[in-house]
Order: C-alpha cells, then sequence, then structure tokens
C-alpha cells in the first residue's frame, strides 16, 4: 500500500513511512491509496497534465500551470543561443572562403543572408518572451545543413 500526500503530491509506501518519520519529512496530509491507485497516477500523464490533487485530497490529472516569465525567459534564451550557433556554424566558412577569395557569388550571397539574419538575432531580448519576432532564418542550402 502507499500514502498520497496532496500538499506534496507524492506517493509514500508504507514500509518507508518510519524512516520518513524519523527524518520529520512526513506530510501530515496522508491518505491511504490502492497499489491500482498509486500504479494509475505514477504513469504517464495525460496531454497537458501533471499528478496533483482533487478536492478530496486523492491524487488527481491537474491541468498543467503555463509557464512563468522567468521560464519563458530562459526557454528564449536557449532558442537564441540555438540559431545563434546554428548561424555561425554556417558564418565562419563561408567567411573564410570569401577572405582567401575562394567564395563564389552564391556562397558571398549566402554569407550576407546569414550575417544580417545574426546581427538580426543579437538584437532579440530573451527577457520579452513570449513576445518576440524572432528574424526568419535564411533557407538553409545542403552545404549549410553539413
Amino acid at each position: 500500500m502507499y500514502q498520497f500526500s496532496a500538499s506534496t503530491a507524492c506517493f509514500y509506501p508504507d514500509e518507508l513511512l518510519p524512516a520518513y518519520r524519523d527524518n520529520n519529512s512526513l506530510p501530515a496530509d496522508l491518505i491511504a491509496v490502492s497499489d491500482n491507485v498509486f500504479h494509475e497516477f505514477t504513469g504517464a500523464p495525460p496531454e497537458g497534465k501533471q499528478r496533483g490533487a482533487g478536492a478530496d485530497g486523492s491524487p488527481s490529472w491537474v491541468d498543467v500551470p503555463p509557464p512563468t516569465k522567468a521560464q519563458l525567459s530562459k526557454q528564449a534564451g536557449a532558442e537564441k543561443e540555438r540559431r545563434r550557433t546554428k548561424a555561425e556554424d554556417v558564418i565562419v566558412p563561408l567567411a573564410r572562403a570569401v577572405k582567401y577569395g575562394m567564395a563564389s557569388q552564391d556562397e558571398k550571397t549566402r554569407l550576407e543572408r546569414w550575417e544580417k539574419y545574426s546581427v538580426l538575432l543579437s538584437r532579440v531580448n530573451p527577457g520579452d518572451a513570449p513576445d518576440i519576432e524572432w528574424p526568419v532564418m535564411p533557407e538553409a542550402t545542403r552545404s549549410d545543413d553539413l
């Protein structure tokens, strides 16, 4: 058997309750639940749901809360870095080809498009999430994806 705490939305196996008590880490709002309930609510949640507690304190699938402003900013920062890395991976060899006079006209044009994209990307403020207008990435060619 298991115990469920609405305050932590966690399960506690009966055989470990003494250890939780000894460590003063056992919630006061435990209710007994069956093995079936335990298995239902420790499996994968339905889309857009997470384990929580119902009004009666028993396990329930509840809506996943929307991300916070800080979480959105962090996600936007990671996305900006991913895009910046992709741009630099394309720009570096093209710039080198131009530097050594080895670039075709197509490579020069691609370099210009990617450098402009990189400048626009540098102006993106992740703190503005979720209201970010991401610059459009230049169309990648086969050689850009290598």
